[in-house]
């Protein structure tokens, strides 16, 4: 938890984070803003089927913005997830679960879930900024599909160049948050020459 208060110390108020409310450092708890709709996951998971390209497009966004801010920190998350982002009343993306981050080379004290993690993760190497990326292109396909990944499921909404850049771990997030907005740019252009 002392971890966990740091780390939202650290960023300060931003909209892809919970607003920290209060830390007692005398009992070790924490107090955040209650965020509506719960986890990604959970939403996802009672909603799939009512999800617009649209909106999974902004969480795709929101998720690299997110992570963005972390990197700018110097703080790797280590457990990018579905579970790990959770939803407020506009159903927007707030980053969460610092229990498990890595602080300036730090080691962290997780990892992220197996369909989330780097394959050919070495257990002895410490984590990477590349981890985080090849976690964040495994989020991603989830919010496109709907489908954890390494499912033999295709999706022509899967923007496959995006993904695989952080699978390969060749990019950064801001750059993933860069193409995001021109794919979503480009959807927008097309709906509208569409009308």
């Amino acid at each position: 938890m002392r971890i966990e208060a740091r780390v939202y110390k650290i960023l300060g108020t931003h909209p892809r984070v919970p607003k920290l409310l209060s830390w007692d450092p005398e009992i070790c708890c924490i107090r955040m803003e209650y965020v509506t709709h719960g986890s990604l996951k959970d939403y996802m998971d009672k909603n799939e089927e009512k999800l617009s390209p649209e909106l999974r497009l902004r969480w795709a966004k929101q998720t690299a913005e997110g992570l963005t801010l972390l990197h700018s920190h110097d703080i790797l998350h280590c457990d990018i997830s579905p579970r790990n982002f959770l939803l407020d009343e506009n159903l927007d993306l707030k980053i969460s679960d610092f229990g498990s981050v890595s602080i300036s080379g730090a080691e962290p004290t997780a990892t992220a879930g197996t369909r989330f993690r780097w394959p050919v993760m070495d257990w002895d190497i410490p984590p990477t900024v590349e981890d985080d990326f090849f976690s964040l292109g495994s989020l991603i396909y989830f919010i496109m599909s709907g489908v954890y990944p390494y499912k033999d499921t295709a999706s022509d909404e899967v923007e496959n160049d995006i993904i695989c850049r952080c699978w390969y771990r060749k990019t950064t997030a801001g750059e993933v948050f860069n193409a995001l907005e021109h794919v979503s740019r480009q959807h927008i252009a097309g709906v509208i020459s569409g009308l």
